[in-house]
């Protein structure tokens, strides 16, 4: 009875841990990520896209895009970096397009400003675990073909194959790296592409912009391309395919920008950028009062449009406030309006589209579509926090998550039946033979423990008779 209660608790023990852990990743099919910037959740319905359209078919499609819930700032870093973490940008570090951290004395400039600049590592590795390393600790290879912070060491590690950020490559060769990735000698079971198009072109002619639409339809090109690339190589339905995008997209023009320099000084304060919908403003010594009361009277007044917080105060729902990195004063435009410091009236700025807003703003919601042998066919759900997609991939590669925002439970039934508690043979035999070991110990370790208690008892008689006798016998 006390073998078959120990071996009981020690099933129950594994199989309650065993819940979250998928099969050894050898076992599952490869996983691909892919990433067009600023591709609308609404953009599907704008041209004929038979490409995506089939995957729609075939797979996974969000009808309202990724809810609230890519995450603010709804800009490229940032949202790239929660869709390989699984992390809120509080958490994870990356609040901006742009960041500064006193601990770092080392400029942050992003890779579309200058491909070339090297930012120190520790603005990425703070505390987020990318997918790349939470596969390569667990035994997989990945393969990155620009995806952004990519080419920064976290944990003392990058991608097992990396192409870094050039905007001079051409789309269908970043597809063709990846193909030969996947289907070499030694192949990577996850792999990341990002592609710029259509952010592009809708900062310049504008999200409405026929531009746009041709850009959208050069995607669906490019879609097209890449199915049939995994078909050559007998890829095509046997590998996870996951295409999504960063934020969405909306018009914008010099007629609706906010000029900080009415509120306040410039010699008061510096600030990230002087172009942005979410000003980071930092007040120099002495300031913090002035200039946050400054902007939040004028933030008051009729057709202000935008609001202003000290860091302590931003809402809890933008999860971008419990980081070091959050500056002490920020203020986020209201949509379509940019705010600009140090300039006039007479400058020119000349972006017609932009985003970087409240993120339950619905032009902010960017696309989600997926395909392959785990995926459903056919399937759609409304909306999705974009912070689930990490432990959807882990799921999908068969590795255990690192630390993270999201839950599988609320992406799980895009999966087929199975699939979200798959655990292969292999792992079963494996857990008996840890259960039968566990309990066979257990048995062991309490029978020889029985029998010593059992001998100790009698020696203890013995010894107790023995006295007594020769107490006895002194006595007489």
């Amino acid at each position: 009875m006390f073998v078959f209660s120990i071996r009981a608790l020690v099933i129950a023990s594994l199989c309650f841990s065993l819940k979250a852990v998928a099969a050894p990743s050898e076992e599952k099919p490869p996983l691909l990520l892919i990433s067009f910037d600023g591709f609308r959740w609404d953009y599907l319905t704008r041209a004929q896209l038979p490409n995506i359209e089939r995957i729609i078919r075939e797979g996974v499609h969000a009808t309202e895009g990724v809810l609230v819930k890519n995450v603010v700032d709804t800009s490229t870093l940032p949202n790239h970096w929660t869709l390989v973490t699984g992390l809120y940008p509080e958490s994870h570090g990356i609040i901006g397009n742009f960041l500064r951290d006193d601990d770092i004395d080392k400029k942050f400039i992003p890779k579309y400003i200058n491909a070339n600049y090297s930012n120190d590592p520790r603005y990425y590795d703070a505390g987020g675990e990318p997918i790349w390393v939470t596969n390569q600790f667990q035994g997989g290879r990945s393969g990155s073909v620009m995806w952004w912070g990519s080419e920064n060491a976290v944990k003392w590690s990058r991608p097992t194959l990396q192409m870094p950020y050039d905007d001079n490559v051409n789309f269908t060769t970043r597809v063709d790296v990846m193909i030969e990735w996947l289907s070499q000698k030694y192949p990577v079971n996850l792999g990341l592409i990002y592609f710029f198009e259509p952010d592009h072109i809708a900062h310049t002619t504008g999200p409405e912009s026929s531009n746009v639409t041709e850009a959208i339809k050069y995607t669906d090109v490019i879609v097209g391309y890449l199915l049939k690339r995994l078909k050559e190589k007998n890829l095509l339905g046997n590998i996870n395919v996951i295409i999504t995008s960063d934020h969405g997209m909306t018009g914008t023009s010099n007629e609706t920008l906010i000029y900080l320099d009415d509120f306040i000084n410039i010699e008061d304060y510096d600030i990230l950028t002087g172009d942005t919908v979410i000003a980071h403003i930092f007040p120099h010594e002495g300031k913090l009062t002035k200039v946050y009361r400054s902007l939040e009277k004028a933030s008051k007044q009729p057709n202000s449009h935008f609001k202003v917080f000290l860091s302590k105060d931003i809402p809890e729902r933008f999860h971008m406030k419990n980081n070091p990195r959050v500056p002490p004063i920020v203020a986020f435009a209201d949509i379509h309006y940019r705010h600009v410091s140090n300039a006039s009236r007479g400058d020119h700025f000349p972006l017609a589209g932009t985003h970087g807003y409240d993120n339950e703003e619905r032009d902010m919601r960017p696309f989600f579509i997926a395909m392959g042998p785990d995926f459903k066919k056919n399937f759609t759900v409304r909306s999705f926090n974009s912070v689930h997609i990490y432990p959807l991939m882990c799921q999908l590669l068969g590795i255990k998550p690192a630390p993270n925002n999201g839950s599988l439970t609320v992406v799980s039934h895009f999966l087929k039946d199975g699939v979200e508690n798959a655990t292969t043979f292999a792992t079963y035999i494996f857990v008996l033979v840890v259960v039968n070991g566990a309990a066979g110990m257990f048995a062991v370790g309490f029978f020889r423990q029985h029998r010593n208690l059992k001998q100790r008892n009698v020696s203890m008689k013995l010894t107790s008779d023995d006295t007594r006798k020769r107490l006895k016998n002194t006595a007489s």
